[in-house]
């Protein structure tokens, strides 16, 4: 019922094309491309260790172990790029690392070897769902009016490598999923290579006491902010439950009748509804504010995995990737400007990618141990994975409910007044 409303409310929101002003056409570039890294390869990771002869129970270990390298190297991204070199470099330097270890994955054929690779994959190409955004408010004239527009670029170059390996699985069903990992290789080449396309801004590196006692100053006022820390203690709620939807989402269809070939284009469902809602994301934000449109993520989720927790058929399963997008749409995205607007200048990267680091490091590494745990008692099974993120969901929209009342007075526009 929420989503037809939703549907519904599009057709009285007139869509603004000067929210496209000044963006450089680079910029959508890099967008797309980024992205379509991620298309390329996560909604086939878990189908493709499985094909080396993983359980889930492995390969939940694998994506856990991966998940601890969160806890130092994005905040470790995210301090270069805010104070020692251009974020466009680190772009470049994160995709180039992330091609090498794709190929040092596909090398790989023991369980010691794959999670060795993944991890390397993770620590290198995850930092940058987060980093695109601070790379993208820097080139912003309005950030939170045309940051919402300029995404829906991402979710175009998500769905595109998804359309490729859709036709080549439709040809050859029989061949292995390992081709995804060149898909995705040289879908990071061409995003190292999009970065230079980017306008030069002057970065002013310095490294005098002032600048570091700055920084640091900042960054301590940032972490004793209690809307900063709720909202860093929800990231890390979702992200641990919709690592499930990521991960165990496509294996799951695949077990209930659906051919590999047509696993792309379900998951793109939802993708395809992020390309509709997000040019209209700052209305929604100023009708709702922040708070509300932050808990109707969570509730997409909640409800997205009580599906795949109580049904089996594939139409309902596949259906369901609406709310997936909608969740990417409504919580990630506008946590994501709502941290841009709480962070000082200084530390904006910063800030973006302590996200990273509750979100896909500490969460999906606490998950998908558990998940290991479960899976290894029930007998490979996926469903109590879905219950386990019902329950994290939940918790979720709890927490936001203890801060919704300050969390509200937040405004969408840049000179809006922060809520003391």
């Amino acid at each position: 019922m929420l989503f037809l409303r939703l549907l519904y409310r599009l057709s009285d929101m007139p869509s603004d094309q000067s929210q496209f002003r000044g963006i450089p056409l680079s910029l959508f570039v890099v967008m797309t491309l980024q992205f379509a890294v991620g298309g390329a390869v996560l909604p086939f990771m878990s189908m493709w260790l499985e094909e080396k002869g993983l359980s889930f129970s492995e390969i939940s270990l694998v994506f856990s172990v991966a998940s601890t390298t969160f806890l130092v190297f994005p905040f470790l991204w995210g301090m270069v790029a805010d104070r020692f070199l251009p974020i466009e470099w680190l772009f470049f330097i994160l995709n180039a690392l992330a091609a090498c270890s794709m190929w040092f994955l596909q090398q790989q054929h023991q369980l010691a070897g794959l999670m060795l690779g993944f991890v390397f994959f993770y620590s290198f190409y995850h930092p940058t769902f987060t980093l695109i955004n601070a790379l993208s408010f820097q080139y912003l004239t309005q950030p939170r009016e045309q940051f919402g527009a300029l995404r829906a670029w991402g979710s175009v170059g998500w769905i595109l490598p998804s359309l490729l390996v859709f036709v080549w699985l439709w040809r050859f069903p029989e061949t292995s999923l390992e081709f995804v990992l060149k898909v995705g290789m040289v879908s990071c080449a061409m995003t190292a290579w999009s970065t230079f396309l980017l306008p030069r801004q002057a970065k002013e590196v310095t490294t005098s006491g002032d600048s570091t006692g700055g920084y640091w100053q900042a960054l301590k006022k940032l972490l004793r902010e209690p809307d900063y820390l709720v909202l860093l203690g929800a990231f890390f709620l979702v992200s641990a439950s919709f690592s499930f939807v990521v991960y165990y989402g496509p294996p799951y269809l695949k077990a209930n009748g659906v051919k590999t070939a047509w696993i792309g284009p379900i998951q793109c469902i939802g993708v395809l509804l992020e390309i509709v809602l997000f040019p209209f994301l700052k209305t929604y934000i100023r009708r709702w504010g922040f708070a509300l449109t932050l808990m109707i993520g969570c509730v997409c989720l909640l409800l997205r995995h009580l599906i795949y927790y109580f049904s089996t058929d594939p139409l309902m399963l596949s259906l369901s990737y609406l709310l997936a997008g909608m969740v990417i749409v409504f919580f990630h995205i506008v946590a994501s400007i709502l941290v841009n607007t709480m962070a000082a200048r200084e530390i904006r990267a910063t800030a973006q990618t302590m996200l990273v680091v509750f979100g896909s490091g500490l969460g999906p590494m606490l998950s998908n141990y558990l998940a290991s745990l479960l899976t290894q008692q029930t007998g490979n099974s996926l469903r109590p994975v879905f219950g386990l993120g019902m329950v994290l969901a939940g918790c979720a929209c709890l927490l936001l409910v203890t801060r919704y009342r300050v969390l509200s007075r937040y405004h969408l526009n840049e000179s809006a007044a922060k809520p003391g």
